[in-house]
């Protein structure tokens, strides 16, 4: 058996504005998806989750190896068509697979779950058939899943999920590794409240189109902060980190992606002791990150939680996708 793990994600600075060619800085966390593997003796795949599939799905492997899968539980298509696209590259898939799935991290709350869970299933299937493999090959097969659930992703997600640590990026010049420690906790505020991702990039650019010069100032003023940013964590300032989050969010505020939902919980973690606060992701709803010292963890937690949130702590994970192998 074969098992496969991958991190989770935050943005701590520039989601909206990488799409207009901006810097941005991900982060990855130590919530985790997982994935095990292992052959059985028969001829079709079967897929279990905790996430949003209990009863396991059984597709014949002649149906993936031939690309007629789109009939199935959309919510499994994307692994299937890793599966295929796996398939057409190794000429393999020639054995049935009972495949596990199971998550630590929240879905629909811009931390890269969907992410996480192609990055870990994908590890899998090339360690189940032996296929030498880097972090590369494992976001190749990754954003085939990712692309058919998110349409155009930056890639942010797959690759965070895949390396680890903290990257800085820009879509035209792609990823740098940041060899930064970072120790502080991370703390999410997840909210109720869910908005598509494409939705709240499109009403963004509107308003942008409506209002270019003003925008175009904004724009740059988050590569300022950016810059700042690798500068506070180059020299591990925790405090400045802070204050360019606050800096940051009310950038975000701007574009209209704000809700009063996730003002409050901003506000909350701040007040209760954070150097700072912001949304995380697309906004429209979703989580908010906050960063403190460990002394007021637990009041920032409880402040989350007293004003509707779901408070989880997290730290930044150095590692990015493993996978090995065990005995049943």
């Amino acid at each position: 058996m074969v098992i496969a793990s991958a991190p989770a994600k935050v943005i701590l600075f520039g989601e909206h504005f990488v799409v207009e060619d901006k810097l941005a800085i991900a982060a990855a966390i130590n919530l985790r998806a997982k994935v095990s593997a292992d052959f059985n003796d028969s001829n079709f795949i079967s897929i279990s989750s905790d996430i949003n599939s209990p009863n396991p799905i059984r597709i014949p492997t002649n149906m993936i190896i031939s690309g007629n899968f789109h009939s199935y539980n959309s919510s499994i298509t994307p692994l299937l068509l890793i599966l295929h696209e796996f398939s057409s590259k190794h000429h393999l898939l020639d054995r049935g697979i009972d495949i596990s799935l199971k998550s630590e991290i929240p879905m629909g709350a811009g931390l890269g779950s969907s992410a996480a869970v192609f990055v870990a299933f994908s590890a899998a299937i090339l360690k189940l058939y032996n296929v030498k493999f880097n972090p590369y090959d494992v976001i190749e097969l990754a954003s085939k899943g990712e692309s058919l659930a998110h349409g155009k992703p930056s890639g942010i997600d797959t690759t965070i999920s895949a390396f680890g640590g903290i990257l800085l990026y820009r879509r035209s010049q792609g990823f740098n590794q940041l060899n930064v420690k970072f120790n502080a906790p991370i703390i999410l505020g997840i909210t109720t409240e869910h908005r598509s991702t494409a939705d709240m990039v499109n009403k963004v650019l509107k308003l942008k189109y409506k209002y270019p010069s003003i925008f175009n100032l904004i724009y740059d003023a988050n590569d300022k902060i950016v810059e700042e940013a690798v500068n506070a964590l180059l020299y591990g300032d925790i405090n400045r980190l802070g204050e360019l989050l606050n800096i940051s969010h009310g950038l975000l505020s701007s574009l209209g992606i704000s809700t009063l939902n996730l003002e409050r919980l901003i506000y909350a973690a701040r007040n209760a002791g954070a150097y700072g606060a912001k949304i995380t992701g697309a906004g429209g709803g979703g989580a908010i990150i906050a960063i403190s010292n460990e002394s007021t963890v637990s009041s920032i937690l409880k402040a989350i939680n007293d004003n509707g949130g779901k408070a989880i702590i997290s730290y930044i994970s150095d590692y990015g996708v493993n996978v090995g192998e065990c005995s049943n």
